[in-house]
């Protein structure tokens, strides 16, 4: 009998050489942000930089026994921040890969091999690599090697697959059915993309793509799952064998994504698919262009694919959504920045005594309110569900409200409504 245990995990989020990324991420900073958080099983990420992989080989320690990675200060301690190495990378079409290595002889086979379609090694950015393969022959060029693959943030325009491709088969070829996970990404949620056909034995997560090493960014989406050990075999024997499961998924509402409806990418305007459509994908505010969101994407592709009633393919694990403790936080002070020194102080009051994700999800409100009686109203409000949102699009984030009773809710939906229907009709579309 397999003694399964519960792991939170993250395993996408960038080094300081991808572009656009903290500089001062490390591994250290990421195993004591993960604590914070109450994150178990975190990746390396970027690996295939040269200056990170050196980063991340000081600060490792591997136990052959039991084929783990774990943070190496950590070695005497219960509580251990375990690592699977991994990367992002982009194929043709821009579309980006998550690769997992089982450990670093795998790794450096993988890429002594791979050494000559690579783009750009450690330039600016390469944290998360260029490569000359498209998703096709990057899928078969992996079936070599002891390797997990998936799509990254499948549904964002721009960098996921189904931004380019109507179908896993259209983009990877023959071999599409060997790939055994989805990241779903910030704009969708497991709602959303199990009503595509094709994706009904794939297994969906959710990790926050973070560019910080804060525990207000990473693990802002992460998966709680039953696994044997926190190691790669673990992990590739719940995706492959059903050994494990996954308990369920944390993420964003997916309202709250840059992407998550067909928007104007200037000023942010709402439409829906039909619309766009019959203005020609130019807003009817700027003349900007339209960009389709997620959740139209989704449905198109649902269509296509003959899920024409848009209905649930199967049965899935629960997926929570999550508006992070500091966003809250935030929230309640009403601060620009989510990082601004009066939000922090708040936050690491409560992070000082409980793990974020405890504090989100299970910690009595007596107790919470002990730190800080307001801000707990806030938590209360969003457990209960009294969250609406200005749902984002074309590059621009969603805005959570809390409410505080249903009431407040329905008014406060009905009022976003309203005006993303008045602005679309300021100049008629038909």
């Amino acid at each position: 009998m397999i003694d399964y245990k519960k792991y939170n995990l993250d395993l996408h989020y960038h080094s300081p050489y991808a572009g656009g990324c903290s500089k001062n991420i490390t591994i250290p900073l990421l195993a004591k942000e993960a604590k914070i958080k109450g994150l178990n099983i975190l990746t390396t990420a970027d690996l295939f930089n040269e200056a990170w992989r050196k980063h991340v080989k000081e600060h490792l320690k591997y136990d052959q026994k039991e084929d783990i990675y774990y943070f190496k200060d950590n070695e005497k301690k219960k509580e251990k921040t375990y690592f699977v190495l991994g990367c992002e990378v982009e194929c043709k079409k821009r579309v980006h890969n998550l690769i997992y290595f089982k450990n670093f002889d795998v790794f450096d086979d993988y890429f002594k091999k791979l050494d000559n379609n690579i783009i750009g090694l450690d330039t600016y950015g390469s944290g998360r690599p260029r490569l000359r393969f498209n998703c096709k022959e990057f899928l078969d060029f992996s079936l070599d090697f002891n390797v997990l693959i998936g799509p990254a943030h499948a549904f964002t325009p721009y960098f996921g697959v189904y931004a380019h491709y109507d179908s896993l088969k259209e983009a990877y070829g023959e071999n599409y059915k060997q790939i055994k996970f989805l990241e779903l990404g910030l704009s969708a949620d497991t709602h959303l993309a199990n009503l595509i056909p094709e994706l009904e034995k794939i297994t969906f997560l959710s990790f926050s793509d973070a560019h910080s090493a804060y525990s207000y960014r990473v693990g802002r989406e992460y998966v709680c799952c039953d696994l044997e050990k926190p190691n790669y075999n673990s992990i590739k024997d719940m995706l492959y064998k059903r050994k494990g499961k996954i308990e369920y998924n944390v993420g964003y509402n997916p309202q709250e994504g840059k992407y998550h409806r067909t928007a104007c990418r200037s000023c942010g305007q709402i439409y829906s698919l039909s619309q766009a459509v019959n203005n020609k994908y130019r807003c009817t505010l700027c003349n900007d262009i339209i960009k389709k969101g997620v959740k139209e994407k989704a449905h198109e592709i649902a269509e296509k694919q003959g899920n024409k009633e848009h209905q649930q393919i199967t049965n899935r694990p629960p997926y929570k959504h999550l508006v992070p403790l500091a966003e809250i936080i935030q929230i309640h002070l009403n601060k620009k920045q989510i990082n601004h020194r009066n939000v922090l102080e708040k936050y690491n009051l409560f992070v000082s005594k409980y793990k974020e994700i405890d504090v989100m999800f299970n910690i009595p409100y007596k107790d919470l309110e002990k730190i800080d009686a307001e801000i707990t109203k806030y938590v209360r409000a969003f457990r209960e569900g009294f969250v609406v949102f200005y749902p984002g699009g074309a590059g621009k984030q969603g805005k959570p409200i809390i409410c505080f009773s249903k009431e407040e809710k329905q008014k406060m939906q009905e009022k976003i409504n309203k005006e993303i229907k008045l602005k679309t009709i300021q100049k008629k579309l038909f």
